[in-house]
């Protein structure tokens, strides 16, 4: 099979596993409406998420640098596959099916996140010398190819929930066809990792990489879902109580506004450089904050579209040059590990609408926290641009790529035909 091939394959598994994750956004959000839950369960559906992503970002990518990326990405897919059919079925076994599907959901997709990138990248060039263009699109490649994802199942799930019929069953359909495809279409990418390392997985940050973990990998990591979450659970359920009536619909255009301008952003994050994007994401982070809490406020709605719109730029230019950092620091046998240690703070944003929620109690209705939290994304913002750029240099992973013109929808033609560099 071409090349070419091989990696629209494994882009479309990465597709359709974030679009399995994102859909039930909106069925947990009519869930949380029709039996009267309150904000705080609905937070802790994401936070089940992120309970199940934990130890799959701890082992998923040691596993693969040992056993191969083939047999986690497979597995995990069809996982996916299995979280979803769960979810459908939620309808009759109610809550507990919910907890346990988003559970088993983070296990699954935190496996094939993790390892579909460095696999993409593998497939892309690996260390072929020859080949730096492939290999420094594919991790902005992947990144565009899950944000897309990220899109279109609340988009898709919100329109089915608010105006389908029987919305339990029939917004989560797509999503797991779009994994069965997925996973038929895994059967023809071939295996990157032809030696095999028998052992003892070999976990956490490697001792080259700790120093920009700690100073950027960390707080840029924080400032990619925990806001995006935010403006997906916090903003909707506020609205709605400050007099908004199509709030399902209204989930689904906002996680097509986050996460689509996080998919269009990723060419600008590699011409920009960890060094400019990562305290950009912070600061964007933070005044869509700002217009998030104008949001909340009565008839203030409107202000939910610039806010996605402000915290999805964000969260692409935050992912894009984490990874493309990890794959600058890491040694080629660790670049797993390395890239599971980065997610953790990444999905650990899945909780953090929870304990603000927890700790907020009646004060989140008037919006306050949602200021305090923008307040937090400035504080990152100051690390990357101190820390974190001293960090980067010293590692020698401080300077940009060179331009790529091409918009994200040819980038996602398989990394495979790249311009000159």
């Amino acid at each position: 099979m071409h090349p070419t091939r091989q990696r629209r394959r494994l882009l479309l598994a990465l597709f359709a596993t974030a679009v399995s994750t994102q859909a039930p956004s909106p069925l947990l959000l009519r869930y949380t409406d029709t039996l009267d839950l309150g904000a705080l369960t609905l937070t802790l559906f994401f936070a089940a998420y992120a309970v199940g992503l934990v130890p799959s970002l701890l082992l998923a990518g040691p596993l693969s640098d040992r056993d191969g990326r083939r047999r986690v990405v497979v597995g995990g897919v069809l996982a996916a596959l299995a979280c979803t059919l769960v979810l459908v079925a939620a309808d009759v076994g109610g809550v507990g099916f919910l907890v346990v599907g988003r559970i088993a959901q983070g296990l699954a997709s935190g496996a094939v996140f993790t390892v579909g990138t460095v696999w993409l990248r593998e497939l892309s060039g690996g260390d072929d010398a020859a080949a730096p263009g492939r290999v420094r699109r594919a991790a902005a490649v992947a990144s565009a190819a899950m944000a897309a994802g990220f899109a279109a199942g609340p988009l898709v799930a919100g329109v089915l929930v608010q105006w389908g019929p029987d919305p339990q069953l029939v917004s989560l359909l797509p999503a797991a066809a779009l994994l069965l495809a997925g996973l038929v279409g895994l059967r023809g990418v071939p295996e990157t990792v032809t030696g095999r390392r028998p052992g003892r997985l070999a976990l956490g940050v490697p001792r080259v990489a700790r120093r920009a973990f700690w100073a950027y990998l960390l707080p840029v990591g924080l400032t990619v879902y925990t806001y995006a979450v935010l403006s997906l659970t916090v903003f909707p359920l506020l609205v709605a109580g400050a007099g908004f009536g199509a709030v399902f619909a209204l989930v689904g255009v906002s996680a097509l506004l986050v996460q689509g301008s996080a998919a269009l952003v990723t060419p600008l994050a590699t011409r920009l450089g960890p060094v400019r994007a990562g305290p950009l994401a912070a600061a964007l982070a933070a005044a869509g904050c700002g217009l998030g809490y104008l949001a909340v406020q009565p008839g203030g709605w409107p202000w939910v579209l610039p806010a996605c719109l402000l915290i999805g730029l964000g969260e692409g230019l935050g992912m894009t040059s984490g990874v493309a950092v990890c794959d600058r620091v890491a040694p080629p046998d660790r670049r797993g590990a390395l890239l599971s240690a980065f997610y953790l703070p990444v999905y650990a944003g899945f909780v953090v609408p929870t304990v603000l929620a927890l700790v907020s109690g009646d004060a989140l209705r008037g919006g306050v926290p949602i200021l305090v939290l923008g307040g937090v994304g400035l504080l990152l913002g100051v690390v990357l641009v101190g820390p974190g750029r001293a960090a980067l240099r010293a590692a020698g992973a401080a300077t940009a790529a060179p331009p790529v013109p091409l918009l994200v929808t040819e980038a996602a033609e398989g990394a495979v035909r790249p311009p000159p560099r």
